[in-house]
């Protein structure tokens, strides 16, 4: 916590709170090594902002990571924060963080003082911030699925296309795509550091689930996200060994994905070039617009040429086509993290039931009183709804037809069905 010196001994103001629980400093180990940030205004008696941090177990479920109240989104603010939270919760190599690209989440992340280039870790951004700043800057909101694609393609010859793409459409738009460093913000250049998240979503819907108490003092506040926090852990550390107890191996959503990829597998056609190496030739599929094509794996490099492998730290459908092929295992190639062993550990230590307060030890410290320009002055009630703007439009999805894929119409009228023959 951070105070600043009032004109009286004993009583200090309030400025900035950083806290965290042991619990979730452990659990983080064992998740993702992927942490997402973000900040969301307290609409109560006194103005300030919620920090958060999340990350994402491998049952693909949000993990609560750190918080901290501050002033606002200011280059201090997100200083204290970023700088507590690597020294204390996330000091492990090889962590991505994922924001948006506001400047003083920027400036905090490169500063050294606050140790996140030691050991290193990545920064990228979020893509729908991404294509939200692409339509308030070029003003060409059409064009935005285009950037969305590029930044969602999973292998570089995929990015091209879409580049291409976009480059028809207007040179003055991929140029301001071109002046972000690809490797912050697409998937196809990030190495797999940011395990598929291409969002912040993880850590906006964690917001949401704070929404009401944001409204409640800091003290009561810090309470709630103790007693929401354990539980959370009461119920899903439950429902992991419950899974585990089944003899299940890996998670829910893992095996949804392996299955997946098991099926198609079967219609690939593979050639064996060495041990490690392998082409892999896949029929056309409908379902995804891809033609015929013929695909590289590489085991040992952790490689495939569709780039779901190394993105997704998950075997795809011509890996596994590889493996069976091979006679090999392809469990090998799926990370630990989607073991429901390790979904155990990260909720294995519980939390504490706290007692009554006539327990507690009485306090023996400075009294703390709040700043009194943070006190809110405006009449009426603190908006609770955050402003919609155009990345509200990003997830809304085109309805397609169901026979030609095509907009504008449905399957009851599609002008691309053949009539009866004469």
């Amino acid at each position: 916590m951070e105070t600043s010196p009032t004109a009286l001994d004993g009583q200090v103001f309030f400025e900035r709170l950083f806290w965290t629980f042991k619990q979730c400093i452990q659990g983080f180990a064992w998740c993702k090594p992927i942490v997402q940030v973000d900040g969301t205004w307290l609409y109560g008696k006194y103005k300030g902002t919620l920090l958060m941090a999340v990350a994402q177990d491998g049952n693909n479920h949000i993990f609560p990571v750190a918080f901290a109240i501050v002033e606002g989104e200011t280059k201090e603010a997100w200083n204290f924060f970023l700088k507590n939270l690597r020294k204390y919760v996330t000091p492990q190599e090889g962590i991505c963080v994922i924001s948006d690209r506001h400047a003083s989440i920027k400036s905090a992340y490169e500063n050294p003082l606050n140790g996140w280039n030691n050991p290193p870790t990545t920064h990228v951004y979020c893509i729908r911030h991404i294509g939200q700043n692409f339509v308030r800057e070029t003003k060409q909101k059409k064009l935005r699925p285009l950037v969305t694609n590029m930044g969602y393609a999973p292998s570089e010859p995929s990015f091209k296309y879409w580049r291409n793409e976009l480059r028809k459409e207007s040179v003055e738009a991929l140029n301001w795509v071109d002046k972000i460093p690809k490797e912050k913000w697409t998937q196809a250049y990030d190495g797999g550091r940011r395990w598929g998240h291409m969002t912040s979503n993880l850590v906006e819907a964690m917001n949401a689930v704070y929404k009401e108490i944001r409204s409640l003092p800091i003290t009561a506040l810090v309470k709630a996200t103790y007693s929401k926090t354990a539980a959370l852990f009461g119920t899903r550390g439950m429902d992991a060994m419950a899974v585990l107890a089944s003899g299940q191996v890996y998670s829910v959503p893992c095996q949804k994905r392996i299955t997946d990829a098991m099926t198609k597998a079967h219609s690939h056609v593979v050639t064996r070039h060495d041990r490690q190496r392998f082409a892999v030739e896949e029929n056309e599929d409908p379902h995804e617009g891809r033609p015929k094509d013929t695909f590289k794996v590489h085991l040992e490099e952790k490689w495939c040429d569709c780039g779901k492998f190394q993105a997704l730290h998950l075997p795809c459908s011509h890996v596994i086509a590889a493996c069976f092929h091979a006679h090999l295992d392809y469990q090998v190639y799926i990370d630990d993290v989607f073991k429901v062993a390790n979904v155990c550990r990260v909720y294995e230590h519980t939390f504490e039931v706290v007692q009554g307060q006539m327990y507690w030890p009485t306090y023996q410290g400075p009294k703390l009183f709040p700043r009194p320009d943070m006190k809110r002055v405006k009449k009426g009630r603190p908006k609770k709804s955050r402003i919609r703007t155009e990345m509200d439009e990003f997830g809304k999805k085109e309805r397609l037809c169901g026979l030609c894929r095509m907009p504008d119409h449905n399957r009851n009228n599609c002008p691309n069905v053949a009539g009866p023959s004469s």
